[in-house]
């Protein structure tokens, strides 16, 4: 069994392709562009301080498979904002061009609450898909399909949660995304993450 997929045990154990993440909330990984990882992790049964995620679709009836190990890599993630502070925010973004030019975003949007900015997401537990975070949003073939969009279904199964510096998110998604637009296109996704909280951007409280 791929160590990705085994969820169960935290120890063992992130996707809005977009010029802003968090609808503006955060800081801007948009740009970074990469080659999907050929990273085996097969092997891996301990996650432990590492940043993964695995995303399987189909797309022009094909299969599609990313498999990506982020570790490290904190330009991928937007963990505060300074212009939302005190309030804290988080997501994934990641762009690739192999095996095609694609996007990923695991948005969690506010996880630390300030006065006018209610928590979006807040624990370990199941999250429909809906127009609120969290939201899985894949950007393929020159359409962006997202979890937001009416008649999306599906969920995000979060199964380790924490808002603190080097501590764990992790879980499972699955359903069907609808694409931004009058196209009427779905594109059915199924993953996992195992996020490890990278530092907060700076004006966040420490």
């Amino acid at each position: 069994m791929n160590a990705i997929h085994k969820l169960a045990a935290p120890a063992t154990v992130a996707l809005v392709l977009g010029a802003a993440a968090l609808n503006g909330c955060g800081d801007d990984p948009a740009g970074t562009t990469d080659v999907a990882d050929a990273t085996d992790t097969s092997e891996v049964d301990d996650l432990t301080g590492r940043s993964v995620y695995r995303l399987e679709t189909t797309f022009n009836d094909a299969p599609l498979v990313l498999d990506r190990d982020l570790t490290g890599k904190d330009q991928y993630f937007a963990f505060g904002s300074t212009h939302i502070a005190p309030a804290v925010a988080f997501t994934m973004t990641d762009s690739v061009t192999f095996p095609r030019t694609m996007a990923v975003t695991l948005n969690f949007g506010i996880v630390v609450a300030s006065d006018s900015l209610p928590i979006q997401t807040d624990s370990a537990r199941v999250y429909a898909f809906s127009a609120s975070p969290p939201n899985v949003d894949v950007f393929v073939g020159g359409l962006q399909y997202s979890s937001k969009e009416p008649g999306a279904t599906g969920q995000i199964d979060i199964t380790t949660w924490s808002i603190e510096t080097g501590e764990p998110v992790s879980g499972t998604f699955s359903g069907t995304l609808v694409a931004e637009g009058p196209t009427g296109r779905t594109l059915p996704v199924s993953g996992t993450f195992y996020f490890t909280l990278p530092e907060k951007n700076a004006g966040q409280p420490q």
